[in-house]
């Protein structure tokens, strides 16, 4: 006697020689059944009362879809207690069961995995529980006589292409979701942390744990354009093997290679069109990886440090290209924050005075077409999103509507709002970079004053010592090249005691926390009552309301903590 398999498999010959006049002649025409599998298999919960039917389906989807490890179930309770013990990633249900229905199992299902693929299987006459299905959250439904038409032309299965797409899209919008969930998580701990060096090692445990590498590292550049690996998870000893100097290094490995090239590399040991491939084989051998990822950390000025990663799979997709360019984004606002932290704590902060006339710079254009009489000063600056700057501009001499008619003929401003003051109006500019004060961010300058008058900008704040002044210089008058140095003051004993405190005080304080609790000091956030709340807020940084509300906290907590204790030892 022929087995079930068997009898599908001769259906199938049958069938096929019936309909391909090709077959018949012995000519082999492909098959459709393994088409785009999955990558990974799939465990599927396959559940009927007829188990003669559950049967041939069973054989039906070993045989044309090796990608799925199906296990079956014959009645609702036995499909209920399968679906507690495995972790399934779709379920497969008859509408009616000896002891319930589908719809049964799939309220439950709802209840502990609101998205998991659910697909009921109807007979000839169930049609019409396809709207309570649908309202019940189910995925899909399908009709047996469907099914059965797979038994007699497995060919073409209709259950295994729909089974494939569910899956697939169950397995998308997951992997999304993790995503999500680890960025914010990286963005938490990046507003939440304080200590830089563990900071770099929750990043490396971070991607280690949730997307599987078998390695990660973290590297800045030091001195001689020495990597220095500040955070190592999963691959200790293979990167205390590599050669990290300054002359190029083991470049077989894909992180030194992505900071010798300023480019993403991809390493795989079995890529034998890259002249390092053998090199890469032979120094990962003993360790579990099969490819490997280096994505520069840095801006468009300088590269500053490196991320590595190393996995067990191949290839390395462009989806996890993409993630960790956006991992290496926030590791440079990390180090960049880091850098700026260091030169804020310096023993002797110095005060500069700039000038820039640069006609053509986006604030000084804006400027120029006010009233003679009109008065300009900037008192706050903070970044915003995707790149802009957000600059709090008071006004005088001139009524809003004019400010919004000179930012509609610019290419490079947008006008936010406009709030009224006791002496004109409060303009907030979002400004798209290079500016004055984005280069001196970049190098930790805290703004004291910043004014435009006669067109020139005039700009006072600190910087660590005199010795990041030549490069700030060269840098500004590489892009404004009228740039001015009017002053450079080491603080007077007098005027050092206020200047230290300063620094010391917002020492503690990210960059980020520096700018938010400025700007809600500044747009009357703290005033009674309030005449800005926390919502207008993060819209005008570009943040969730409940970023923002953290980092406000975290400076007010930080800020506090310090004068406490200061008063503590006074």
């Amino acid at each position: 006697m022929e087995s079930r398999a068997e009898m599908i498999g001769n259906r199938a010959q049958s069938n096929t020689a019936a309909r391909d006049p090709n077959h018949r002649m012995g000519i082999t025409t492909p098959s459709h059944a393994g088409r785009d599998p999955l990558s990974t298999p799939a465990q599927l919960l396959l559940i009927d009362d007829d188990e003669q039917w559950l049967t041939l389906a069973r054989e039906l989807l070993v045989e044309t879809a090796p990608d799925f490890d199906v296990v079956t179930a014959t009645s609702l309770s036995t499909g209920r207690q399968q679906f507690t013990e495995t972790a399934f990633d779709c379920v497969v249900c008859d509408y009616r069961l000896g002891d319930g229905t589908g719809l049964e199992l799939l309220s439950e299902v709802r209840d502990s995995h609101p998205e998991l693929p659910f697909v009921l299987v109807t007979s000839r006459g169930d049609e019409s529980v396809a709207a309570d299905a649908i309202s019940q959250g189910v995925t899909d439904y399908i009709p047996k006589e469907l099914i059965r038409e797979d038994f007699d032309d497995p060919e073409e299965p209709i259950l295994a292409a729909q089974l494939r797409k569910v899956v697939r899209s169950y397995r998308s919008r997951r992997a999304l979701q993790q995503e999500r969930e680890l960025k914010t998580t990286a963005v938490d701990l990046l507003t939440t942390m304080s200590n830089q060096q563990e900071l770099y090692r929750r990043f490396c445990a971070l991607l280690q744990d949730n997307y599987g590498y078998s390695g990660v590292w973290i590297g800045t550049v030091g001195a001689g354009g020495r990597i220095i690996p500040r955070a190592i998870s999963g691959c200790e000893t293979y990167v205390q093997a590599l050669d990290c100097s300054g002359d190029g290094g083991d470049r077989f490995d894909p992180a030194i290679r992505a900071l010798d090239t300023e480019d993403v590399a991809v390493a795989a040991v079995d890529d034998g069109t890259e002249p390092w491939a053998d090199q890469w084989a032979a120094a990962t051998t003993g360790f579990d990886f099969e490819a490997g990822i280096g994505v520069p950390i840095g801006d468009d000025r300088v590269q500053f440090g490196v991320l590595g990663a190393y996995t067990a799979e191949t290839p390395i997709t462009d989806e996890g290209i993409d993630l960790l360019r956006e991992f290496a984004r926030l590791i440079s606002y990390t180090i960049r924050t880091d850098e700026w932290t260091e030169s804020l704590i310096a023993d002797e902060p110095v005060i500069l005075e700039i000038e820039i006339d640069a006609p053509t710079e986006p604030l000084l254009a804006f400027a120029s077409q006010l009233p003679a009489d009109a008065d300009c000063t900037i008192h706050s600056v903070a970044e915003h999103k995707d790149g802009q700057l957000l600059y709090s501009v008071d006004i005088t001499g001139t009524v809003p509507d004019n400010c919004r008619e000179y930012v509609a003929d610019s290419d490079y401003i947008e006008l936010y709002d406009t709030t009224e003051t006791a002496d004109g109006h409060e303009c907030r500019l979002l400004v798209t970079p290079p500016t004055p004060e984005s280069i001196a961010r970049e190098y930790g300058m805290q703004f004291e004053t910043i004014t435009i008058d006669d067109g020139l900008r005039t700009i006072t704040g600190y910087l660590s010592t005199d010795s990041a002044v030549p490069n700030l210089l060269a840098d500004l008058r590489s892009t404004f090249e009228h740039t001015t140095l009017t002053s450079v003051t080491t603080a007077m004993t007098t005027h050092r005691e206020h200047t230290t405190t300063t620094a010391q005080l917002l020492d503690p304080l990210t960059t980020r926390q520096r700018e938010i609790l400025s700007q809600a000091y500044y747009d009357g956030y703290f005033e009674e009552p309030r005449e800005t709340n926390a919502t207008e807020l993060a819209d005008r940084f570009g943040i969730a309301r409940a970023t923002f509300t953290q980092h406000l906290r975290s400076a007010q907590r930080k800020l506090f903590a310090t004068i406490f204790s200061q008063e503590g030892h006074q």
